[in-house]
């Protein structure tokens, strides 16, 4: 090998190794970037699912107006587990932008206080408090609806309206759970 195949071997060698020391990092930040776009859409699903557990309770607690059996709350109660379940993994994935529902959790205490004793008669006040629920929990369903852009940030107008409607489904509950 002459004098200039091994110059332009170690210039080739040389350039080859800056050349990866600048690609690399560079594919690093690419692929960084690449991952919180695959946690936004995590989310973005994620919410789309909760969505969907809230429209189902919100189904489910306008058939239980009509309700005049402790059995026939089963469906609710089933309901509002799976759309509380699903708004607290989402509170996890989203940070401290988005705050739990206590209210349904409260449904839930008061749906098994209701339940407890086995199938009976409600009694009227029972399935009054159930009318009250009603619209209340419409409050917060569609503001659950309006919460995240396409984008997937969370509009603060939207939760504060919810959180408001959350909190007066909750001190009705609250009341009704009450001695």
């Amino acid at each position: 090998m002459g004098y200039r195949t091994k110059t332009y071997l170690k210039k080739m060698m040389g350039w080859l190794v800056v050349s990866a020391l600048i690609i690399w990092p560079c594919y690093q930040i690419v692929q960084s970037l690449g991952e919180s776009t695959e946690k936004a859409d995590a989310s973005k699903l994620l919410y789309q699912v909760a969505q969907f557990q809230m429209e189902l309770l919100n189904s489910a607690l306008s058939e239980s107006t009509r309700a005049t059996s402790s059995e026939e709350l089963n469906a609710l109660l089933l309901a509002v587990y799976s759309a509380n379940y699903t708004h607290e993994r989402l509170v996890l994935a989203e940070g401290k932008s988005l705050t739990n529902l206590s209210s349904l959790e409260e449904m839930i205490q008061y749906l098994l206080r209701l339940q407890i004793s086995g199938d009976r008669p409600l009694k009227q006040d029972e399935r009054d408090t159930f009318a009250q629920a009603e619209p209340l929990y419409k409050g917060i369903f569609e503001n659950y609806s309006k919460l995240l852009t396409s984008n997937g940030k969370i509009i603060d107008s939207s939760n504060q309206r919810m959180i408001k409607a959350d909190e007066e489904l909750f001190k009705l509950l609250h009341k009704k759970l009450q001695p």
